[in-house]
This record gives structure tokens, sequence and C-alpha cells, in this order.
């Protein structure tokens, strides 16, 4: 299946929740906001949300510093 996660075509080998794909890329889901086909899913419902072919999924980290 491919998406395009952060502007780059991605092949996934199967579906994966919006949580497993955080997971899969080493983040923590308490620093990323999800944009999936241009919307903003609740955090609360990443554990049931699947990827589907073709979607477009952006991954925005925040990193504090100063």
């Amino acid at each position: 299946m491919n998406i395009v996660l952060s502007g780059e075509t991605v092949n996934l080998e199967r579906e994966l929740t919006i949580s497993e794909l955080i997971a899969k890329y080493d983040m923590k889901k308490e620093t990323v906001v999800v944009e999936l086909n241009g919307e903003l899913p609740d955090k609360d419902q990443y554990d049931n949300i699947t990827t589907k072919e073709g979607d477009r999924i952006e991954l925005i980290r925040f990193v504090g510093g100063g």
C-alpha cells in the first residue's frame, strides 16, 4: 500500500493505525500532530484510524528549546 507521508511516497506492507505509524517513525503521540488528508483527527482516535491506499499524512513534531 502506498501513502504520501510528509511529502514522500512510502510503501507500507499493511494497514497501520495512526498510533502504529507514529511509533514506526520513533515519535510519541504526545509530541506529534497528525494531518490526515487535510483533516486533524483527535488524538484519542489514533488507535482506531487505519491508513488507506493513497492517504496523505503529515506528521508534525513539536520540539522544545530556547
